[in-house]
């Protein structure tokens, strides 16, 4: 029935039929009878133009079933499966003698149709289609590659790298001047030559289309050189028809067999730690559930040590949504969530953009549509002037996304203004007995950011290269394992972002000695502010204008970008580009948003018992979002290939000096419109109660989304295709697991170690007051309490991730006061486990 099919497709229709990667459309296979074809029991992928064809020969099938019997009686197999001539160069080549038989095994096998060796073939991949598209990689099938297991073979999946070298072919000046003005550019001519598309012209924004990664099932005996060799023999005689030359590259680490792991010292270690946390947050949970109400006063030391590790206590703390008192800087809980939901989104496009992707062309197009290319296109009756602005500026949606390295400045300002505020606040509290002192700040911020931070190293050290495989794994995961086991001490020290940063540990790590840099320079200078006015804003502002020289002669005698440009080379390799390294990543570059946060900060403290008219609230709102905008959108000034290289070195250094001052100055004027001002409608969406408690698990997203990320992108099986939608589906799921992450760091790490911090330097105070003689009078205790809290609370931007304090926030809560008596009642009145009400907002 089969063949009497073909034999009437043949003379209806011109058919092709083929198996991966190889077409059939050869009159020499079809010249003979339908009996020599089909008595050798080929079914073939037929591709027909008649759905009536295809459902008469097949009712049961789609359109792909594997060939049953390969005999030379009527056509090799090798002219069906490139990959079998590979094989046969296996055997026949200069491998040794163990990776020759099993070459001869598999080749015969496969004629006999014999299951594991079908199965390696099947595994393995041709060329792909859409490479003009910049589809370059055709996975295979890499589980069904390393489930072959005879005893004697095994399969192991090589995935290798064709580059391929066309011949040049430029476009005559004829066919220049024929093009529509449209089609100026070289991207976008549908007339030019096809190679001109494949081959790499040094253009940035461009994705590679002539490196082709090709997938090999080969015997496990066989060496990933002999693998390459033999490829190189098979496809250098198919490109040699086109014209072109062939590299090809098997590396070592991309040759992979099914693997049994066993556990290291670092994966017992860890989860020794995971099983002491996991004990001691059960045994404070049931505690806690053990005890009633009033037994929290007469609780011993070990049993308040014991319920800092609630977990009942630090979640009721995490998701209380009781009405606090009115504050002004509670719309910063909805600052921070956004920017962090902004900060996954922004990583999740370039995870996913540098790894196989089907359709990069996207990507190109976002970048492409710069202003650069708006005005560097002709202007003539040829073309339709909207049409024109409509290409060019549809595309700048994408800039939040492109320029979205900018919220990590919105965190940088947010943690010197809260910094400033809450010492501000706790200095102007007129207690004796309290010295003020900026050590145990640095000791309790120490033990605020670092277990947390040390927990996910150790993770990423022992677990993260063994929690999954696939085709890139070796590449993509296992380095970031190999660089935190040799470079986790640089983390722990706080120096992983100028000390060793093209192997630093945890790619998103060099926030973390940032902020605490800033922190150990910024906390005494709000003290001498406080205490030395004139001194310390003078200080202030020299700081201030260093911190914008500093990018701007690093990026003039460097010649760096202006900003970081999500372009190929940047996202195949951040930790050793130029920008990242020397300008992204370092303290002194990136001070300014910290140090006009501290600006801000002062400007609020000053301003704070006067309220803005409701006349100025919004004029000052706008101005704020206007230069936020600005900021944002100015970044397609360097998109595409022309506008990324034809500024000048002064240009860059003046843009990339200024953007970020400017964005922080932007946000600063946000934050006193909404906090000084009359605009409720801001406050009341960005301080949403339901976005607290995601707020408070911002620290804890930061330091996990990227295991979640690089799990995705090294676990890929397949190229897949993006666009607008699909990115945002997949970063809403990813956003999801993140969080939930977050949720179990914060519960076993987070909240509990902030809690034994608190409580060990809230003993020292009392200790101090017991020696010093008491503050003078009824209460002290309690003031001195509440003095420690606001100092500490100011340390805590970008550990705790816990909410704005009442006691920082409130203008009438009697912080400002000379008699704190009303605040020491309301702390008072707070139930034990309503502690996200003393907590200060986190910036990460």
């Amino acid at each position: 029935m089969f063949c009497d099919v073909v034999e009437r497709a043949q003379r209806t229709h011109s058919v092709q039929a083929s198996l991966p990667g190889f077409s059939l459309a050869r009159s020499s296979v079809w010249r003979g009878s339908k009996d020599a074809v089909c008595s050798d029991g080929f079914l073939l992928l037929v591709s027909f133009e008649t759905r009536t064809l295809v459902e008469e020969a097949m009712p049961r099938f789609l359109l792909f079933v594997f060939a049953l019997n390969l005999t030379p009686r009527s056509i090799s197999a090798t002219d069906f499966w490139s990959t079998v001539r590979v094989y046969e160069r296996l055997r026949d080549g200069s491998a040794e003698a163990e990776c020759r038989n099993h070459a001869s095994l598999l080749v015969k096998s496969i004629q006999n149709a014999t299951y594991w060796a079908v199965k390696m073939l099947d595994s393995s991949a041709n060329f792909p289609s859409g490479v003009l598209e910049g589809n370059v990689y055709n996975l295979g099938d890499f589980d069904e590659c390393l489930s072959v297991d005879t005893g004697h073979v095994r399969g192991r999946y090589c995935l290798a790298t064709l580059n391929l070298l066309g011949p040049a072919s430029p476009v005559s000046k004829e066919q220049q001047k024929s093009r529509p003005v449209h089609y100026a550019h070289r991207a976008l001519d549908p007339y030019t030559n096809a190679w001109d598309q494949i081959q790499n012209r040094g253009e940035r924004w461009r994705f590679a289309r002539d490196a082709i990664k090709l997938a090999v099932c080969a015997p496990k005996s066989c060496t990933s050189l002999d693998v390459q060799r033999a490829m190189l023999d098979v496809y250098s005689t198919i490109t040699a028809t086109l014209n072109a030359t062939l590299r090809v590259e098997v590396p070592e680490k991309l040759c992979q067999t099914k693997q049994n792991f066993e556990a290291s010292f670092l994966d017992v270690l860890f989860f020794a730690v995971i099983g002491i946390l996991t004990g001691t947050v059960s045994a404070g949970t049931i505690l806690d559930y053990g005890l009633k109400k009033g037994d929290l006063k007469v609780c011993s030391m070990w049993k308040q040590i014991l319920l800092c590790w609630s977990a009942r206590k630090n979640f009721m703390g995490l998701s209380n949504m009781e009405k606090e008192s009115d504050t002004d800087l509670n719309f910063l809980f909805g600052i921070r969530l956004f920017s962090i939901l902004l900060v996954i989104a922004c990583h999740k496009v370039g995870f996913t953009t540098a790894g196989p992707v089907k359709n990069p062309s996207f990507q190109e197009q976002v970048q492409l549509a710069g202003f650069y290319f708006f005005f560097s296109l002709e202007w003539n009756n040829q073309f339709s002037p909207f049409l024109l602005i409509f290409q060019s500026f549809s595309q700048l949606q994408y800039m939040p996304i492109l320029h979205g390295d900018l919220v990590v400045d919105t965190f940088f300002f947010l943690a010197g203004f809260l910094l400033t505020v809450g010492l501000l606040k706790a200095l102007r509290r007129p207690i004796s007995g309290v010295k003020v002192s900026v050590w145990p700040l640095y000791l309790f911020r120490f033990l605020r950011l670092t277990p947390a931070y040390m927990l996910t190293i150790l993770f990423y050290m022992s677990v993260l290269p063994k929690m999954g495989s696939g085709p890139l794994w070796p590449v993509t995961v296992v380095p970031e394992s190999e660089y935190c086991r040799d470079n986790w001490w640089l983390n722990a020290l706080y120096l992983n972002n100028y000390v060793h940063v093209d192997r630093s540990c945890i790619e998103q790590g060099w926030y973390i000695p940032c902020d605490m840099h800033m922190f150990v320079v910024c906390a005494p200078l709000v003290l001498l502010v406080h205490r030395r006015p004139r001194i310390g804003k003078a200080l202030l502002a020299t700081l201030i204008i260093a911190s914008v020289l500093a990018p701007f002669l690093t990026i003039w005698i460097r010649d760096t970008d202006a900003m970081l440009l999500f372009f190929l080379d940047f996202l195949s390799g951040s930790r050793v580009h130029p920008y990242f390294s020397a300008v992204y990543v370092k303290s002194h570059v990136r001070g300014s948003p910290y140090l006009i946060g501290v600006l801000i900060g002062l400007i609020y403290m000053s301003k704070r018992q006067k309220r803005l008219a409701k006349a100025n609230s919004l004029p000052l709102l706008l101005i704020g979002f206007a230069m936020a905008m600005a900021t944002t959108f100015s970044a397609a000034l360097f998109y595409g290939n022309e506008g990324a290289a034809a500024a000048s070195p002064a240009a860059r250094a003046l843009y990339g000096a200024l953007h970020r001052p400017v964005w922080a100055f932007a946000l600063g004027i946000i934050v006193l419109a909404i906090s000084l001002g009359r605009i409720g409608f801001m406050r009341k969406v960005l301080s949403w109660k339901p976005l607290v408690p995601l707020s408070k698990l911002s620290y804890g997203a930061f330091l996990v989304h990227v295991v979640i990320l690089w799990y995705s992108a090294g676990s890929a099986r397949e190229a897949t295709y993006n666009n607008t939608f699909i990115m945002i589906l997949k970063t809403m799921g990813d956003t999801a697991v993140t969080f939930g992450a977050a949720l179990l760091l914060y519960l076993s790490v987070e909240a509990p170690i902030r809690d034994m911090a608190k409580l060990a330097l809230s003993v020292r105070i009392k200790m101090q007051m017991d020696v010093d003689g008491g503050v003078g009078g009824g209460g002290g205790e309690e003031k001195g309490e509440l003095a420690m809290e606001e100092m500490l609370n100011s340390t805590s931007e970008m550990a705790s991730n816990g909410g704005v304090s009442s006691s920082m926030a409130s203008n009438d809560s009697g912080l400002g006061s000379n008699d704190p008596s009303s605040a020491v009642v309301n702390a008072k009145q707070q139930r034990p486990d309503a502690r996200s009400q003393t907590d200060v907002v986190l910036a990460l």
